[in-house]
């Protein structure tokens, strides 16, 4: 049993008998030998969650710093002892809880983000079947662009749990190569111009001299493009500039991808790359699984390049990450 834990003892009558350190430290309590273990439960609100054969948890939630916290007490019968006993282990599973309420989020989440895709797509699906035939050219010409950008943005958030998942596992793995950013980022803007276009926006670019060739993984490198500048275009005001700019960095390329949106508060700035979280600034102006970034970062990490945020009030969000220089063009700016 962890140390940690609170370990309280009470009687037959449920008068405590004693208690460890970490029970009075738990339990935000001053006195607790003599008093009735049940008094403890009504002053801390605790709902019973299993209840059966003398073995008993219960649940109750504390302050603490900016959220609630959850304690819970699993309080056992001592089998053998006269008059009968009470052994109370007290924990604090704020963690835990918190993991869980995440999860449940998340798969929320993911219904929601697939169920857009799904929708239009048999939309869509359905009025070809209908009438594919007698559809004039470019209204079909439309419609299987529709259909296109629907199974891309499947297939995008699919890989993004299938990455996750091989993250947590350790298996997570990039194929670097050279390669081209503007070619990469030709692919990328298939997955995120409808989101430009829904808000009127425009993407400006600045490539900086000998920034095209870097060595990457172009499969991965394009997944971060695509999950940096759909978040800057899901963030961004209406009508707006989304810029990408790429600048020479000792032996990298550091490319930045910027919007006027909303800035992120300083205190989340550093848990933006955490699994499932989302700023409060922005959680309610647009959909997302929390793991973009999480992904954008691991790609980034893989290929030997760094990765952040700068953000702040009216001066938007930038994300910058960097990506080493092919070889031939490395040795020009050693050169020069």
């Amino acid at each position: 049993m962890a140390l940690t834990d609170g370990i309280l003892i009470s009687d037959g009558e449920g008068k405590i008998l004693s208690a460890n350190p970490a029970a009075f430290r738990l339990l935000g309590e001053d006195t607790l030998v003599g008093r009735p273990f049940e008094d403890l439960l009504l002053v801390s609100g605790a709902v019973t969650v299993q209840d059966a054969d003398g073995h008993a948890i219960r649940r109750a939630w504390f302050p603490r710093e900016e959220r609630m916290g959850v304690r819970e007490l699993v309080s056992t019968a001592l089998a053998g002892s006269s008059p009968r006993a009470t052994i109370h282990t007290v924990r604090d599973v704020t963690a835990s809880a918190e993991l869980l309420r995440l999860k449940e989020e998340f798969l929320l989440d993911v219904a929601h983000e697939l169920r857009t895709p799904i929708s239009a797509l048999t939309a869509s699906l359905d009025l070809v079947h209908q009438d594919a035939i007698s559809m004039p050219r470019e209204e079909l010409r439309a419609m299987v662009g529709t259909l296109r950008r629907s199974a891309l943005r499947l297939e995008h958030l699919v890989e993004n749990l299938l990455d996750a998942g091989s993250i947590e596992a350790g298996t997570f793995e990039v194929r670097a190569v050279p390669t081209s950013i503007k070619a990469i980022l030709e692919e990328s803007l298939v997955f995120v111009r409808s989101i430009f276009d829904s808000k009127g926006q425009q993407l400006v670019t600045h490539f900086g001299r000998a920034t095209d060739r870097v060595v990457c993984d172009p499969r991965r490198t394009g997944q971060v493009l695509s999950n940096l500048l759909g978040n800057a275009g899901k963030y961004g005001t209406e009508r707006s500039e989304i810029t990408l700019r790429t600048e020479s960095a000792a032996g990298f390329v550091r490319v930045t991808i910027h919007n006027d949106g909303p800035a992120i508060p300083p205190e989340e700035l550093t848990r933006l790359f955490q699994r499932f979280f989302r700023s409060r600034s922005v959680r309610g102006e647009a959909g997302g699984l929390g793991l973009g970034l999480t992904i954008c970062r691991a790609i980034v990490q893989a290929q030997g390049g760094e990765i952040g945020v700068d953000s702040a009030p009216d001066r938007g969000t930038s994300v910058h990450f960097t990506l080493p220089k092919a070889r031939e063009l490395a040795q020009e700016a050693g050169s020069a």
